[in-house]
């Protein structure tokens, strides 16, 4: 046996050009493909190309491989057709192993996929590895000196240093193997890709367009809203009604306290703690003066006969009750409302996913509101019954969506801004419902999850009249508010720090 002729198929290194340099010397034939090849050849060795035909020849059958993108197939191939050519296409060979990368953190795995050639790389060092006796192969750049020291030596790699460089190579091949299986296992496993494999569940309109398909999707292995609904009277369902659905159990979950809201559109038309059956006959007033129809309502409070009666006469699409109430709301399902369900309370998601076009953010949710981050701006301004309200009228703002503002009357909004891109704008909303519906403003709480820097929208709240105001409170403040603030005569409540949903 004797080497004569070398194949390099690798990065370029200063070691990898001093090997390649040194087997050339000693009258070596070097055959090069990849960045190795390119900075040799354009340092002047004569180092050969691997395609010097420029396609591989075609097999028996005439099929012929395509080499352009996969080299290493290429190789596999011409080792398969090498009985037939007068020259084999190397006898020693210098390999780059495929690296993962480290799959103890699942978000730097970097998938097989994304690296077409990985597979093919691999199976081309198992089958020379195994052909030793023929091949000497060698993924190591530590065994560069001795390697060239026995070529000069003997012009030959002995039998038992071509199984010492085979065993490196079924080394790295296991290490491969096992990062593989637990990358693998770490993708469908790890909760935070449980994404990753979606499952159709509850197929859904998409408003009035037929050709919009919609359905929701379960992740495998997770509790889910589907699995804690259960349908009394089921009616089409909707995108937009299963996200009203959803929001509305959340919220009322959140709230922690028994609670009715009323969901459209993603946002609260109405909230109110323990309603009675004054609170749904003003709702009732509300939605039919305004001209509202549709939306969902959830229910997590007790009721009696006249609550039901007052529900069955809204116009609302879909009606949703804790289960712990269903013997007490089990009329509902006789009513003119599409459709009504009852729900389980089930253990919600830490974290909110919002999809990109092949990626997500992932952000865990804020769902705390405790009264011991609050402080009072000036305590002898407070009674008991003006800080409940304005810890509720906080946590509903909080729970609506960033930037909101809300007013409460008692235990029950008078009017929410949701949704601008100013805050100033949310309060003129709010205060326009509040007035719209009948309630003084002199009898409202103020709350908004962020925290006021606009000298305007403070001066514009505290000239309303409400009888209170609730905000984040911020390290810095322009000196107009500070002295607004300073001067106020209404109780100010300020959170230590600021709520984003």
């Amino acid at each position: 046996m004797s080497i004569n002729r070398l194949l390099v198929i690798a990065d370029y290194t200063e070691r990898v050009e001093s090997f390649a340099k040194r087997v050339l010397e000693l009258g070596i034939e070097v055959v090069g493909h990849g960045e190795a090849y390119r900075r040799l050849s354009e340092k002047g060795y004569p180092i050969q190309p691997l395609f010097s035909s420029g396609e591989p020849k075609a097999d028996i059958k005439g099929n012929i491989p395509d080499c352009a993108t996969d080299p290493y197939f290429y190789i596999l191939f011409r080792m398969k057709t090498e009985l037939q050519e007068s020259t084999p296409l190397f006898d020693m060979i210098f390999a780059d192993f495929p690296k993962l990368g480290r799959v103890g953190s699942p978000s730097t795995f970097s998938p097989v996929a994304e690296e077409e050639t990985v597979p093919s790389c691999v199976t081309l060092l198992r089958n020379v590895a195994k052909d030793f006796r023929n091949i000497a192969t060698i993924v190591d750049e530590s065994d560069f000196d001795w390697v060239v020291s026995s070529l000069a030596e003997c012009g030959d790699i002995p039998l038992q240093g071509r199984r010492q460089l085979s065993l490196k190579v079924f080394s790295e091949i296991l290490k491969f193997d096992t990062q593989t299986y637990n990358a693998f296992s770490l993708l469908f496993a790890d909760e935070s890709r449980k994404h990753l494999s979606l499952e159709k569940a509850l197929l859904l309109q998409y408003g009035a367009n037929p050709h919009q398909e919609a359905y929701v999707a379960t992740l495998s292995g997770e509790d889910h809203l589907l699995r804690h609904l259960h349908g009394v009277k089921k009616g089409n369902m909707t995108t937009r009604r299963i996200i009203d659905l959803y929001k509305g159990i959340r919220f009322a979950r959140e709230l922690k306290e028994p609670a009715g809201v009323y969901i459209r559109h993603g946002n609260p038309l109405w909230v109110a703690v323990a309603p009675g059956e004054s609170d749904y006959a003003a709702l009732i007033r509300i939605l039919k003066d305004e001209s509202v129809s549709g939306g969902v309502l959830v229910i997590n409070h007790t009721v009696n006969r006249a609550i039901v009666e007052l529900i069955r006469r809204l116009p609302v699409e879909l009606v949703a009750y804790n289960r712990e109430i269903e013997s007490e709301a089990s009329p509902l399902q006789d009513s003119v409302i599409q459709s009504v369900y009852a729900y389980d309370l089930w253990k919600p998601s830490e974290w909110e996913y919002t999809y990109l076009d092949g990626c997500f953010v992932v952000q865990e949710r804020d769902t705390e509101v405790r009264q011991d981050r609050f402080r009072k701006l000036k305590e002898e301004l407070f009674d008991p019954l003006v800080e409940k309200e304005l810890i509720t009228a906080f946590q509903v703002s909080k729970l609506t969506r960033s930037d909101s503002v809300v007013l409460l009357a008692g235990s029950q909004t008078a009017g929410i801004g949701a949704g601008q891109m100013l805050r100033l704008d949310a309060f003129e909303i709010a205060l326009s419902q509040a007035k719209r519906r009948g309630f003084a403003i002199k009898d409202t709480v103020f709350a908004t999850d962020g925290a006021i820097l606009d000298a305007e929208l403070f001066a514009r709240v505290l000239n309303s009249g409400v009888r209170g105001m609730v905000f984040p409170s911020v390290t810095k403040t322009n000196q107009r508010i500070a002295a607004l603030m300073a001067e106020s005569k209404v109780p100010i409540l300020l959170s230590n720090h600021r709520h984003f949903t």
